[in-house]
């Protein structure tokens, strides 16, 4: 490993801790680099979709839900094609901790995103769907990259930042299509790009998604650029360059790296390398991995270029979806888990979940203690032997020691509020029917969804570490309890035959939420109905 006498080092006593907690890697080095952090976001990812997430899945009852006609085919191919399409990150799977009962802040993007960079709850600020994400976190909120930042680290934003209200401008009209992606460049009103937000470098997007090719909404350090090519192979060549400059300046980095796949719409294919790979007999589903696979083999290229530089082993790499699969996806999509994006039962918040620290973490070991996505800032600081400021009000735990092997009870709850939006559900069927043929002009009229935030009521849910409460404000003040440990999809309701457990996370859920601002867009009557079902 490569020494840079430069560079602050880690606490001799997080060195004790790791022998004492994990004797095996005992001889590493007794101080090490201030580490540099990856943080890799992937769009929609579900948790089944991966190699070494497949383990628990049953293949005879999935194959029994109901799929989306673009992405049907032959369920073993379907398989095939997800265990293979990470093959880079299964790597980093098998050389670091893998975290099976892992959440993020909210089912949708935007505020799970801020979870990760503020290491609160975002409710705390009024954001509980993308609707108040849409005003971006409050300028008065410091975020983990001003942190680093101050600490002498080189920071960088690379792809998404959906956490800043825009003001969009519309393509001309010559080469407009009917993919949004294409046809609008949102900007981020000032103040709130991710290089304000203290990143010292940003190539950013900052609308959901963005265009596959040729993409006109990027951004380099809030000025508006063109991006020629795949976006994907953009992103990998931008991260690359950003970690080299960070070593010749003999800088640590921090990096949060947001690739744009799986996110839809896919009408695009991947560059044909990737697709050829892939053959299942549908072409979508091809393409979805084939998009995926690519980002994949861009993860590779980064660990390639952080062990040409001597600087692997003194990387810490977190890996994780922002939330669940769509159900206009390919199977296995979120597995066993029940439901999808948008809501809070287990296949909207449950994510892939991997910490990599080549010589400092354990190899190989995989651990379902709850852990969340807030978790992260506090987690990376500790690392990083940088002390998290009081007045930041972190939700999030430090969860290092859980990594090296240690008990810990890093949350006794989890908390979620806001719309069910089943947009991304199977009830949205329809519209994602009609909107794959409008958008590639086999339909001339376009039929809204009735199921986006705004339409969609409220919702709670509050888990611990073996059972889930969850309430739906859909007129049966109905309150649905799972042991999810032994029934991950939800599917059999326990409330009656345990009335006691009903109570106390009825009462923890509502001591948490009481305090808790209104949405500042979303439904503030709606989150009036949410308090008071749990009062």
């Amino acid at each position: 490993m490569k020494l840079s006498s430069s560079k602050k080092t880690v606490l001799a006593g997080f060195v004790a801790a790791a022998c004492a907690a994990a004797p095996a890697i005992s001889i590493a080095a007794e101080k090490a680099e201030q580490p540099n952090v990856l943080l890799i976001v992937m769009d929609d990812l579900g948790t089944a979709q991966l190699d070494f997430a497949m383990d628990t899945i049953d293949k005879e009852e999935l194959q029994k839900r109901p799929v989306p006609a673009r992405y049907d085919g032959d369920f073993d191919k379907l398989y095939d094609a997800a265990k293979r399409s990470m093959p880079n990150i299964t790597k980093l799977a098998n050389e670091g901790v893998r975290m099976t009962n892992a959440y993020v802040a909210t089912p949708v993007c935007g505020p799970s995103r801020a979870g990760m960079m503020t290491g609160r709850n975002p409710h705390s600020f009024g954001t509980y769907s993308n609707d108040d994400a849409k005003l971006g976190i409050p300028l008065d909120i410091k975020l983990l990259p001003e942190l680093f930042t101050e600490n002498g680290y080189a920071t960088a934003n690379i792809g998404k930042w959906h956490n800043a209200p825009v003001t969009k401008k519309l393509v001309p009209e010559d080469v407009r299509t009917r993919d949004y992606h294409e046809n609008e460049i949102p900007f981020a009103n000032e103040g709130y790009g991710a290089e304000e937000r203290g990143f010292n470098y940003s190539y950013s997007y900052y609308a959901s998604g963005v265009a596959l090719y040729d993409t006109p909404a990027m951004f380099r350090n809030g000025e508006n650029v063109p991006a020629p090519g795949y976006i994907t192979h953009n992103l990998t060549d931008e991260t690359v360059k950003f970690i080299e400059q960070a070593n010749k300046e003999d800088k640590p980095f921090f990096v949060n790296l947001a690739y744009s796949v799986p996110h839809i719409p896919l009408e695009e294919p991947a560059p044909a390398k990737y697709m050829d790979r892939f053959n299942t007999g549908n072409v979508e589903v091809d393409k979805y991995y084939a998009h995926v696979n690519a980002s994949d083999e861009g993860i590779g290229k980064i660990v390639d270029k952080l062990k040409e530089m001597g600087e692997y082993e003194n990387t810490l790499i977190f890996f994780l979806s922002d939330n669940g699969a769509v159900f206009e996806s390919p199977m296995p999509m979120n597995g066993m888990d029940r439901a999808f994006k948008g809501t809070r039962y287990r296949g909207g918040v449950h994510v892939p979940f991997i910490a990599h620290w080549k010589g400092q973490l354990p190899e190989g070991k995989v651990n379902n203690t709850m852990i969340s996505a807030m978790d992260i800032l506090p987690t990376a600081l500790d690392a990083a032997n940088i002390e998290v400021p009081a007045e930041m009000k972190v939700n999030g735990q430090n969860i290092m020691p859980l990594f090296m092997g240690e008990e810990q009870e890093p949350h006794k709850y989890l908390y979620w509020a806001g719309p069910r939006a089943l947009h991304y559900s199977p009830e949205s069927g329809d519209f994602w029917n009609h909107y794959w043929k409008w958008i590639t002009f086999e339909e001339e009229e376009f039929i809204p969804s009735p199921y986006i935030e705004r339409h969609s009521k409220g919702e709670w849910a509050i888990k611990d570490q073996n059972w889930s409460l969850h309430y739906y404000d859909d007129g049966n003040a109905e309150f649905e309890l799972y042991n999810y440990a032994k029934d991950p999809a939800e599917s059999v309701n326990l409330a009656d035959k345990y009335p006691e457990k009903v109570k106390e996370l009825k009462t923890a859920f509502y001591n948490w939420v009481k305090d808790k601002p209104a949405p500042i867009a979303w439904g503030q009557d709606r989150y009036e109905i949410i308090t008071e079902s749990a009062k």
